[in-house]
């Protein structure tokens, strides 16, 4: 009992800290944008921030991880196989847009590196050019299963929620509906070109942006009950 308790009031409170570092990420991501037009062009302006944002996207990544572990232990006693599914697709998921957003660092830099070497001929820059947008649409791949995953994961523990007394239908809905939502917009993001297609795929974020501090908040309260009984 107590380490149950013990996996719930931790994993809550990753949760709850991983929607407080994305309220801080957000504004510092959005003025490093290594995908704008410009990325190439000021990489070396922003490279500090840029690795300060990945650092914050692995801290979130995570945390994330550490609530959906939480939820399959609160959840396996009720129906252990959408819970198990729900948090193999979980943690497969944020891994792949932890992975997305460590190669905006460490893949975008070495192309940087070399767009800025002594004596560029227009043909290098040219071909750096594109050696940049062949390295977008890696890292956008990642973005883009991580996000399909991990809204399916969403999905399925809503499933688990269903039948289960602590959760209820309520919460099982909520977390159902932040999956469809997100689903959603991954599959809408396929027929979208450009940097449009990636701004719809980015619904899924905002429902995950949600998800986390209303269930890192009910598994927390979970916790208390637990050491309560």
């Amino acid at each position: 009992m107590q380490n149950e308790k013990s996996t719930l009031k931790w994993g809550g409170i990753a949760g709850i800290l991983a929607f407080v570092v994305w309220i801080l990420e957000l504004p510092l991501y959005e003025s490093v944008d290594p995908f704008a037009s410009e990325g190439l062009q000021r990489f070396e302006d922003v490279r500090a921030a840029l690795g300060l944002s990945t650092i914050l996207m692995m801290t979130i990544a995570v945390l994330s991880v550490a609530l959906i572990l939480a939820l399959y232990r609160a959840l396996r006693g009720t129906n252990i196989a959408f819970a198990l599914f729900g948090c193999v697709l979980g943690v497969t998921g944020y891994i792949a847009t932890a992975l997305g957003d460590a190669s905006t660092f460490f893949a975008f830099a070495p192309i940087s590196d070399l767009n800025w070497a002594p004596a560029v001929s227009s043909e290098t820059g040219a071909t750096v050019a594109l050696l940049w947008e062949a390295t977008q649409g890696v890292t956008n791949t990642f973005f883009f299963l991580g996000t399909l995953f991990l809204m399916l994961g969403f999905i399925s523990l809503g499933a688990a929620m269903l039948s289960a007394p602590t959760f209820g239908r309520r919460f099982g809905t909520v977390s159902i509906v932040f999956g469809i939502i997100g689903v959603a917009g991954v599959v809408a993001g396929l027929f979208v070109t450009g940097d449009t297609g990636m701004q719809v795929i980015g619904i899924g974020i905002l429902a995950n942006i949600a998800f986390l501090p209303l269930f890192g908040w009910k598994v927390f309260r979970l916790s208390r009950a637990a050491g309560a009984s």
